[in-house]
């Protein structure tokens, strides 16, 4: 099974990324307003979890239609977030060409699969679906910047805590230092995380290919130019119209 269809689907997942729900805060507002869209625009929460930026997408003005592949996610979404949904797999979207104005991608959740074929399926798909004009908001954590927390405590087994509630995490390069593997041990099970963390021109390169135009980038929520070592590495790409 892929680690993405195990972890996600994982009640103690909730325990380990509490935090999300209170970052949201911050990190809501900030991409609504990355996808700059007009009121009304239909935007593609994808994949969604359990809805944390549904909320800020709707005080945006936009409708929001959420898709996840984990189904305790999407049970979680309809009780907190009550909203559209659609369970899916990110590499074949059950939506039609042209029928969104946005699509939002939060947090680094591009790069899941084996292959580079199978990511870049994924932004070929974002673009099929999206409208012309219509814009992807792609939100990456920074490459150089997490090599560099890395390289502290790469291999290190790091006892943890989330609100009140412990684990014990460990951080690795793959071999060919192209992905980051995270494994994690929480009220007695394993995630083991594996996902690639492209360059900064990698990314670029990628937008291109599944024929989207870059239009704007941001290092951080707040705004920030986009740098080397920024946390976040955050694109808007739009379909040519």
């Amino acid at each position: 099974m892929d680690w993405f269809a195990r972890d996600f689907d994982c009640e103690a997942y909730f325990d380990i990324y509490r935090g999300k729900e209170r970052e949201a805060a911050t990190e809501g507002p900030a991409l609504a307003a990355c996808l700059d869209l007009p009121a009304g625009a239909r935007v593609l929460d994808l994949p969604c979890g359990w809805g944390r930026l549904r909320p800020h997408l709707l005080a945006r003005g936009y409708t929001s239609v959420g898709g996840d592949l984990s189904a305790l996610n999407l049970r979680r979404h309809a009780v907190e977030h009550p909203g559209p949904t659609v369970r899916l797999d990110l590499r074949a979207l059950p939506f039609r060409d042209r029928s969104a104005d946005g699509v939002l991608c939060a947090y680094t959740s591009w790069g899941y699969f084996r292959t580079l074929e199978e990511n870049l399926q994924q932004l070929r798909e974002f673009a099929r679906v999206l409208r012309p004009g219509g814009a992807l908001v792609l939100d990456l954590v920074g490459r150089d910047g997490t090599a560099r927390a890395i390289a502290r405590v790469e291999g290190d087994w790091l006892d943890l805590e989330e609100d009140g509630v412990p684990y014990r995490e460990r951080v690795r390069w793959s071999p060919d230092r192209r992905r980051v593997r995270t494994d994690r041990l929480c009220r007695g099970s394993r995630f083991q995380h594996d996902i690639w963390l492209p360059t900064d021109r990698e990314a670029r390169e990628a937008l291109a290919a599944a024929g989207l135009a870059l239009d704007r980038t941001w290092g951080g929520y707040l705004g920030e130019p986009l740098e080397r070592l920024s946390e976040r590495w955050i694109y808007r790409a739009v379909k040519p119209g």
